[in-house]
């Protein structure tokens, strides 16, 4: 789109909602012709639009909706909405609307979505064009079912990224309905389809453009809210979370209340910007037939990649392994504990205590390696967060202490200094 256009469109836009005046001056001039308006916006036309809301007849075919169904119009522009109309359906099951906009010199960027609405389902159905006059849009309802049976779900991606503690992982579930039934997933118990973190997942995130009315997280789940219409396009759910490990092995299981139809789990190869070592992971398959292989991307990355072809009844959980987590050796996590017990009582008893002698026998370059690692750390926790191996939820607390701890040693480099009383 260019300047011009999203100028015009702009016009549109404003012109819809009424206010004309304020829009002239960055449209055309007007002219006599256009009865003192500019162009663009002489050609802006308006329509009655009728819907026909229809279900599914008894004996077959269709018959007209219940009166009272709301039946929405939305104008879309520039990928957004640009306004909403409402009204309900007469005896007859159809819905009408007044003076919808049009106009002829951006129609291709404007799009309608008519949705009628029955038992808190929303039935859409997408125009480019409204009807020309004498004709309609027809939309079909259908009784709404909590029945889950034809509920199939896939696992689009499951890309694994380990750290030196916590395995952070990006998932992607779709879900569609195979049946002929909408279903209805709000009206299930609990108020949605429930979905499960494997073992050990915590700290859930959703994907930002996720829409809390459709999906939403609940402690150490994620619930999808939404309802799936027949022989449609899938839901897609993209969530983050972390896996914390104390073994080289992880061991897989994440069940699924709905029949599940096929997983890829991806895991980079090599040391990653932002890692210390490299912690390349080792695919291990659990089920039959699958087996895992090493692929290249377009930007020459390489990842290792499991693909698996499954027909897994609902509740039965999805396995396979991955082994090559960097555990340290039980010693060295006792010497970790250790060191950080020892600043902690350092901090505690030490700087409590302002020009105490432990402060002044702490030397300056003890002081500046440990402000300079800890300023490493947050610079490499940023990026990770920036490439999304971090939830921002995990960051903003470690950064928390980290900022305390950069204070104390700030206030005692100062105090070496004498700029400190």
């Amino acid at each position: 789109m260019t300047a011009r256009d999203g100028v015009m469109v702009m016009a549109w836009v404003v012109s819809c909602l009424g206010v004309v005046g304020p829009l002239t001056a960055y449209a055309q001039p007007a002219t006599v012709d256009s009865g003192g308006l500019p162009p663009f916006l002489a050609k802006m036309q308006r329509h009655d639009v009728e819907v026909r809301v229809v279900e599914a007849a008894p004996g077959g075919g269709s018959r007209p909706a219940p009166a009272g169904l709301r039946v929405t119009l939305s104008v879309l522009a520039g990928g957004g909405k640009v306004r909403d109309y409402a009204v309900v359906t007469d005896a007859a099951g159809v819905a009408r609307f007044g003076g919808i906009p049009s106009n002829p010199e951006v129609q291709n960027q404007i799009a309608y979505l008519v949705a009628a609405e029955r038992d808190g389902v929303r039935f859409p159905f997408e125009l480019s064009n409204l009807p020309a006059a004498g004709g309609w849009v027809e939309v079909r309802v259908g009784a709404a079912s909590v029945n889950t049976q034809a509920i199939v779900a896939e696992h689009a991606h499951i890309d694994l990224m380990p750290d030196e503690e916590n395995l952070v992982v990006r998932q992607s579930i779709r879900l569609w309905n195979s049946g002929a039934e909408v279903a209805n997933l709000a009206a299930l118990p609990g108020g949605g389809l429930r979905i499960p973190l494997p073992a050990g997942g915590k700290h859930p995130e959703l994907n930002e453009d996720a829409d809390p009315k459709v999906v939403e997280v609940r402690g150490t789940d994620i619930w999808f809210k939404g309802a799936l219409l027949p022989n449609t396009e899938p839901s897609e759910v993209t969530f983050v979370y972390t896996i914390k490990y104390n073994e080289p092995t992880y061991e897989w299981s994440q069940r699924l209340p709905v029949r599940t139809r096929g997983a890829f789990v991806v895991a980079p190869v090599g040391q990653q910007p932002g890692q210390r070592v490299d912690t390349t992971l080792k695919l291990l398959p659990r089920a039959e037939g699958a087996k895992a292989e090493r692929t290249t991307n377009g930007q020459g990355r390489e990842f290792e990649v499991l693909r698996m072809s499954l027909d897994l009844p609902a509740n039965e959980p999805l396995r396979f392994a991955f082994s090559g987590l960097p555990v340290g050796s039980q010693w060295k996590a006792w010497a970790l504990l250790a060191a950080v017990m020892l600043v902690f009582l350092g901090v505690f008893f030490g700087f409590r205590r302002a020009g105490g002698a432990g402060e002044a026998t702490r030397s300056r370059a003890h002081l500046e390696n440990e402000r300079d690692r800890l300023l490493k750390a947050l610079e490499r926790m940023r990026k990770a967060v920036a490439k999304g191996q971090l939830p921002e939820a995990r960051f903003e607390r470690e950064q928390e202490a980290i900022t305390a701890r950069l204070v104390s040693l700030y206030r005692a480099l100062d105090r070496l200094d004498g700029r400190t009383p």
